[in-house]
């Protein structure tokens, strides 16, 4: 955080407060030390990986698929019905990333999705080399795994600490599930963008993958998972009001 404020010319101030929710979601570990190969050029490799959750989310998204790029450690997600959207949302990274071409290298595990006639006629067509990792091995991919692990928790946290607010019910919200674990996906979304704008030990200077990917420093605001919204209500007499705020 303290980096981050440093690049954004922010000044903190005031005494710094433990995020319990990011403790509880987290329980972090100690960090074990790996080996890897960076691409040298943006959109030179991009790591794929995909992961299911346990609730649907409010779209009805059941997966979460990442992108994220090997050189800058920016990343994109998007949430998914089934696995076998999996090309359709290969097509929307590619169109919505257009300004900068195609990548050279897919990089993900053997799982069907990825194997799949269709997608493999597809990245032939475009020129994209598919790397695939050895079977049961993880670690081979752990650039988008861990992007994914992160985001999920991060999400988790932020709920958690809407929970500790006090003054926000999510209970009473409908159809956000309890403690709002229908919102993995919306939450699990700002994390990711969050990472985006912060700072990365892993990039030169420090610099957040987004300004190492578009080389400009990202804006300060990121939108929040929960914003403050209206829910319309059923009136019992014309005097009622016709809606209320759902997060204050």
């Amino acid at each position: 955080m303290r980096k981050t404020a440093k690049q954004q010319g922010v000044r903190l101030v005031g005494e710094m407060q433990p995020f319990v929710g990011c403790v509880e979601a987290k329980g972090r570990r100690a960090p074990v030390p790996r080996r890897g190969t960076r691409a040298a050029v943006l959109f030179g490799k991009v790591h794929i990986d995909l992961t299911r959750a346990f609730f649907d989310a409010m779209n009805g998204s059941w997966y979460l698929i990442m992108f994220v790029d090997s050189a800058s450690r920016w990343q994109r997600g998007y949430g998914m019905l089934a696995k076998g959207d999996t090309l359709k949302f290969v097509q929307r990274v590619l169109a919505d990333m257009n300004c900068m071409g195609t990548p050279r290298c897919f990089r993900m595990d053997n799982g069907g999705e990825f194997t799949d006639s269709a997608f493999t006629s597809f990245c032939d067509a475009a020129g994209i080399r598919l790397e695939y990792t050895a079977p049961d091995t993880r670690k081979q991919n752990a650039v988008v795994e861990s992007a994914i692990r992160r985001a999920m928790k991060g999400g988790h946290a932020a709920r958690r600490h809407i929970l500790a607010m006090g003054h926000v019910e999510l209970s009473s919200i409908p159809n956000v599930g309890i403690n709002g674990h229908r919102l993995w996906l919306a939450s699990a979304l700002w994390a990711s963008a969050c990472f985006n704008r912060s700072a990365k030990k892993a990039n030169l200077g420090w610099m957040s993958p987004f300004e190492a990917f578009f080389g400009r420093e990202p804006p300060v605001t990121v939108v929040p998972s929960l914003q403050e919204g209206m829910m319309r209500v059923k009136r019992a007499t014309k005097a009622d009001v016709q809606s209320f705020c759902v997060v204050p």
